[in-house]
């Protein structure tokens, strides 16, 4: 979401308002361990050799993923067989973010007095989709997935990252913060700062799938409304759009039916910001450039909150708190969409494709520490 804009607040809520360090301190021990847990658990998965999966544009390389779920049953996941960016994400673990799982891990649990919690029908359902929709969402989960392992501190008007991060994805998204400026400028800035609000997620998003081969043919558009900006990746027919959504803590790429009301709304009056073409592919932003000027901060400035004080010269508690002591622009939006749609995949007689239905809602972890895990795990 843009900074300084208005989130869904609850209704007669501010007798409830708790002071912001108070919050932080009561809610930071179990939201971090929550997502800690979540890399505890990790589904170990096993890696198909290479298969083509037949589509009108020609034939798509891809790996499929054996993994068993929470409750045990066997799963397959489908992924690009050439990586869009190699060696940022790791191809033996993966993290299960179906709504139940998350549920018995205490990921959800995060509550704000002041913020209204946003959640999609999370009813299990099974969608019968087109090679190409396969595809499509195949390249928004590895984006999704890349989006997490260079953002890792999330979104600072999120609740459930702000709370895990103790209040640190508040300063990381505040030195991503851009007033306007093409797409590659914020994903730039945002993977310098380590997150970013739902423009800089979006931006870093709209950018990763646009500079994607694999998306050469399909139209991707950054679009906006209200207060939020997302991307789409928009299909043959409008229901085999896609909505990726990163700026979600547990986010996963939806057909735009599964997808969050708030999408579907914005989606019915949307403004396009950008918009890749069919038929081209963007130039890939420098991301090694990124990453050196995020590890010059990380060398000048031992904290996070020194950096913040160097570049925006205001308290970073301060900051933290403000965000915190009023409605404006805090969100409680865990998903993007139902993360427990699983997929059938037909050609067009009919023929099913892929033995078993796939799911997407399992996020690759990086290869890097983050704020929620050591440099062994």
């Amino acid at each position: 979401m843009f900074s300084r804009m208005r989130g869904w607040v609850a209704e007669a809520a501010s007798s409830k308002i708790l002071e912001p360090r108070a919050w932080i301190d009561a809610n930071f021990p179990h939201a971090r361990a929550a997502r800690i847990s979540l890399l505890d658990t990790a589904a170990a998965v096993t890696r198909s050799s290479e298969f083509t999966l037949p589509a009108r544009q020609g034939g798509h390389q891809f790996h499929m993923y054996l993994a068993a779920d929470a409750s045990g049953t066997n799963t397959i996941i489908l992924a690009p067989g050439q990586e869009l960016i190699p060696g940022l994400l790791r191809s033996d673990k993966m993290i299960e973010l179906s709504s139940s799982h998350l549920g018995q891990l205490n990921a959800l649990a995060t509550k704000h007095p002041i913020v209204k919690t946003q959640m999609p029908d999370t009813k299990p359902c099974l969608r019968v989709i087109t090679p190409e929709v396969a595809a499509n969402l195949a390249a928004a989960r590895e984006a999704i997935d890349l989006v997490k392992a260079l953002l890792p501190y999330g979104a600072g008007n999120q609740i459930k990252d702000i709370a895990a991060t103790e209040g640190e994805s508040v300063l990381h998204s505040s030195l991503a913060f851009r007033i306007g400026g093409r797409p590659e400028f914020r994903a730039f800035a945002a993977i310098r700062a380590q997150g970013g609000y739902c423009d800089a997620q979006a931006g870093l998003t709209y950018q990763l799938l646009s500079q994607n081969p694999a998306l050469r043919d399909c139209r991707v558009d950054m679009v906006s409304g209200g207060d939020h900006v997302f991307v789409v990746i928009r299909g043959q027919t409008p229901e085999q759009d896609i909505v990726v959504d990163a700026w979600a803590p547990f986010a996963s790429p939806t057909l735009t039916q599964d997808a969050l009301p708030m999408h579907r709304a914005i989606l019915r009056g949307a403004e396009l910001d950008y918009t890749k073409p069919a038929g081209t592919v963007l130039p890939a932003l420098n991301i090694g450039e990124a990453l050196r000027q995020q590890a010059i901060d990380r060398s000048n400035y031992p904290s996070i909150r020194e950096n913040f004080v160097a570049e925006k010269y205001r308290d970073p508690d301060s900051d933290i708190a403000d965000q915190l002591a009023t409605p404006v622009d805090q969100w409680d939006v865990p998903f993007s969409g139902n993360p427990n749609v699983r997929y059938e995949v037909r050609d067009e007689s009919g023929r099913r494709l892929i033995a078993g239905p796939l799911r997407f809602d399992m996020q690759r972890i990086p290869f890097s520490p983050g704020p929620y895990q050591t440099q062994d795990a």
